[in-house]
């Protein structure tokens, strides 16, 4: 029975736990000299907790465990390090925002992750090392033997993988090939045992705990697995992929109570979903009372200069085609769509597949031009984070006359949710005037997603907009 994932490495959290309890516990003695004075004291005991928390925390949402049997020494250590230097930044970061970093000591909260860090690697290799010799023990005493059906073509990439990844530590029987009569043959230490027209006759009167067919399901004759079947053999059939595209990922899932394999170009996890979701939420929070503090100082000046709404929305489209409106600081005067299609002629992007002109006439002269100068009409759009229709970082979301002109390869872009800020955007911006070169950036955003590059990209967002040149400002983008 497959395991639930959530708890599918609950020992490795134990052990990395445990690490953590004690290293606090030694730390703490060190500081102090006294286990005694820890059950007094109120606030290191917080302590203790939120660091247990945060590491469960990090454990799940971060997937640091994920293939954690199949790391050598090397990786085990990288990823040691990485997930308890992530937990330490993040007790720092709230110790920080609780304005209770001063009531800890720094060195003994330092020397707890350092020799957590130790230990933990050292028992995770000492429980890998037990676990290996386990399962060999266990599959000599129940004789869990797997027979192995292929041909020719994906021979060798099944030895590869079966040396690789036998982690459940079946013994391998030996091979059957289905398209040569190789029976007697040894390749890399396994031997070929039967061939296509006997191998029914020997699982009948040998021992046969399971079959593997590593090929096409297509080439696998129906005889066969019903055989096997009638015979109570477990039979596993590889799942083969529809097709190999490049960049998409396929799982397999259920739908409609069938099982069927999912393609995406852009499949997250919980915890990443979770996590860029929490981002957007606190982003957006402060970029809404910005927004909220900047609209009472323009508010005035705009109704002088074009008497109107100090917010502009327009329809754009979202992830997978979902329409919503987007919302801004009016910059420019109230027919400016209207005015749209007679700048047409003058527009950077080729195809007209988004809209970009050069000192735009539309602009409201003074506090028009200085609003997108300093970009400050974007900010609204933090309200369009909040309530969900985008994110902080993403692809920028396009009108409805653009969206009506994409082609089946432009849509990619929209796969995700639209963002306030992007990897083309920090690449190059108004000097990009090929669409294509947009759909480049996108993509490789969507392949390339962590929330490092989030991060990454919003940094680089502010240092584009301090440095930004005054001709670049004058462009109209999508508007």
């Amino acid at each position: 029975m497959k395991k639930n994932t959530v708890y599918k490495h609950l020992d490795f959290l134990i052990i990395d736990e445990f690490s953590l309890l004690i290293s606090f516990l030694l730390a703490y003695i060190h500081r102090v000299s006294s286990f005694g004075a820890f059950l007094n004291s109120a606030p290191y005991r917080s302590l203790l907790i939120m660091e247990m928390a945060i590491g469960v925390c990090v454990v799940f949402f971060s997937q640091s465990h994920k293939n954690i049997l199949r790391r050598n020494y090397i990786n085990e250590l990288k990823a040691v390090l990485y997930h308890h230097l992530e937990c330490y930044l993040i007790l720092v970061f709230v110790l920080y925002l609780t304005k209770t970093s001063t009531v800890y000591s720094r060195v003994m909260v330092s020397l707890t992750y350092i020799m957590a860090t130790l230990l933990s690697y050292v028992l995770r290799q000492i429980w890998k090392k037990f676990i290996n010799n386990k399962s060999v023990s266990s599959t000599l005493s129940s004789n869990n033997k797997i027979l192995i059906i292929t041909d020719s073509k994906n021979l060798n990439g099944t030895i590869e993988r079966v040396n690789k990844y036998n982690y459940d530590m079946y013994e391998i029987i030996g091979f059957c090939i289905m398209d040569k009569d190789m029976r007697g043959q040894t390749v890399d230490n396994y031997s070929i045992i039967v061939n296509k027209d006997d191998v029914m006759e020997y699982v009948c009167v040998n021992w046969v705990d399971e079959v593997y067919f590593a090929m096409d399901y297509g080439k696998i004759p129906q005889h066969m697995i019903k055989g096997l079947a009638v015979a109570g053999i477990t039979t596993n059939v590889r799942l083969s992929k529809i097709v190999d595209l490049e960049g998409r990922q396929q799982s397999v899932k259920k739908l409609f109570n069938t099982t069927v394999v999912n393609s995406s170009i852009a499949q997250r996890t919980n915890g990443q979903i979770f996590l860029k979701r929490a981002m957007d939420i606190c982003g957006g929070i402060v970029g809404s009372l910005i927004t909220l503090i900047l609209a009472l100082f323009i508010w005035p000046i705009m109704h002088v200069k074009s008497p109107g709404p100090i917010f502009y929305k327009q329809e754009r489209i979202g992830q997978n085609g979902r329409r919503f409106y987007m919302y801004k600081f009016r910059s420019m005067v109230l027919n400016a769509d209207d005015l749209k299609k007679d700048l047409m002629a003058q527009n950077r992007i080729k195809d007209g597949m988004m809209f970009k002109v050069k000192d735009d006439p539309r602009i409201i002269p003074g506090i028009g031009e200085f609003i997108r100068k300093t970009s400050i009409d974007e900010f609204p759009q933090f309200f369009n984070v909040l309530i969900g229709d985008m994110s902080l970082v993403g692809t920028r979301p396009p009108t409805v006359d653009e969206w009506e002109k994409y082609q089946l390869e432009h849509r990619i872009r929209m796969a995700i949710k639209p963002g306030i800020t992007g990897l083309w955007q920090v690449n190059g911006r108004s000097k990009i005037t090929d669409f294509n070169k947009v759909i480049e950036y996108d993509t490789k955003y969507i392949n390339n997603w962590s929330l490092t590059l989030d991060i990454e990209i919003l940094i680089k967002t502010v240092f584009v907009l301090l440095s930004k040149r005054e001709d670049e400002a004058m462009y109209s983008y999508c508007v």
